[in-house]
């Protein structure tokens, strides 16, 4: 039978930073919060919208026994370098920087299962990262590979939260799993990542209002306020202020992952030239990238809100095509802009 020693060692052997496992079971205890968070209208639309699927694993895999819970470091601070940078410079959060984690995850997870089918046969598998619809980060801490922080990340110890998570649902028991529910444990409560926010979008501890979060306003397609676009300074993608502060991150581990090094994790991206790709040109450059399934007109009314916050009138000269685009939202984007650099 597996068991736990047996895929710790697994982890280190495949970079991961921390793994663990749990039983398979309903997750009801999440139910209420689920709830109060619809009622606030806290739903994004980034995440599943039927409660049921977010607490119930067997909906996922029928003959689910256990649930395998990863982490993966993509800290790499010695991309944090401006040699060659552009003079308008879109900021790029870390998460966002090199290969796309999905990718990176998606193939850990893979060779995760490759493994454990040749020490158990008969193994079924289903691997999530980011996108899948339980509740990742309450995986993880119920695994016990790591803890709350009051920024809702999920801090790995002596690793920090620079961290992508993921989980493999599988037909095998694992001993020394963890079973029920168990009590949840959080940071010590400094309360700096609350303070730094930019927009408070922090409102409460473990709490974070959406329509005010700089990273999810950024990915969503919607118009983004105009009382929010001064906020995003030279940002195209992702906001790091809340982890930057984070007293777990200042010595947090470097990546042990290959392959989240094989793209430069350059800090930035030329904010001027993405506004002058065709789709086919982005994707071409960028699809392989974690904002890249994003898309070229998003990242375009982005780069116009970078621009627009640079305080360079040179910026001018490459906003003006976008004044009578055929999409509303990087016409309206580009007149904020002008506004804002007259």
């Amino acid at each position: 039978m597996l068991d736990l020693d047996k895929l710790n060692l697994l982890g280190k052997e495949l970079n991961f930073a921390a793994i663990g496992a749990l039983k398979a079971r309903q997750f009801d205890e999440l139910l209420p919060i689920l709830q109060k968070r619809a009622e606030q209208k806290r739903k994004t639309v980034f995440e599943e919208q039927q409660t049921e699927v977010r607490i119930n694993p067997f909906l996922l895999m029928d003959t689910a026994e256990s649930i395998i819970v990863t982490a993966t470091s993509y800290c790499d601070e010695s991309s944090v370098f401006m040699e060659n940078k552009p003079r308008y410079a879109g900021e790029l959060a870390r998460f966002a920087r090199g290969l796309d984690y999905h990718q990176v995850v998606h193939y850990q997870l893979k060779e995760l299962a490759e493994k454990l089918q040749k020490l158990e046969l008969d193994i079924s598998w289903r691997a999530f990262v980011d996108t899948g619809p339980l509740v990742d980060r309450y995986l993880a801490a119920q695994a016990g590979i790591g803890i709350y922080g009051k920024n809702n990340c999920l801090i790995i110890p002596e690793t920090g939260s620079y961290v992508v998570l993921g989980y493999l649902i599988i037909n095998k028991p694992i001993q020394k799993s963890v079973g029920g529910p168990r009590p949840l444990q959080s940071c010590d409560g400094c309360g700096k990542c609350q303070r730094a926010c930019p927009t408070k979008a922090l409102e409460e501890p473990f709490q974070v209002n959406p329509s005010l979060c700089l990273s999810h306003l950024l990915q969503q397609k919607e118009t983004i306020p105009h009382e929010m676009r001064k906020r995003m300074g030279q940002r195209v993608y992702g906001c790091d202020v809340c982890q930057e502060v984070c007293p777990h991150n200042e010595n947090a581990a470097k990546t042990k992952e290959s392959k989240m090094l094989e793209i430069p994790r350059l800090p930035w991206i030329d904010a001027a030239h993405l506004l002058t790709l065709s789709n086919r040109e982005f994707n071409r450059l960028y699809r392989s990238r974690a904002f890249g399934w994003r898309g070229q007109k998003i990242m375009q009314r982005n780069a116009l809100m970078a621009l627009g916050n640079t305080n360079d009138p040179g910026a001018i000269t490459h906003i003006k095509p976008f004044l009578h685009h055929q999409r509303e939202t990087l016409t309206d984007m580009a007149r904020w802009a002008l506004k804002e650099l007259s």
